[in-house]
């Protein structure tokens, strides 16, 4: 989720880390096959410039 609005990738991005540039008007994302710009839908100010890291997943054994 990017400034209020969900992107959805496909499962093949899922887990892995992309680079967002966020414009007035769209949304370019960096992935490993390449950019993809997405129009955006929410008027609403970037509020967080680093989003928190992906969290690990505890292993109980």
């Amino acid at each position: 989720m990017v400034v209020g609005q969900k992107v959805a990738l496909g499962r093949v991005h899922a887990g892995k880390t992309v680079t967002i540039h966020v414009t007035d008007t769209e949304l370019a994302i960096a992935c490993d096959d390449g950019i993809r710009t997405v129009r955006r839908t929410t008027d609403q100010p970037v509020r967080n410039l680093k989003a928190s890291r992906p969290r690990k997943v505890a292993l109980n054994v």
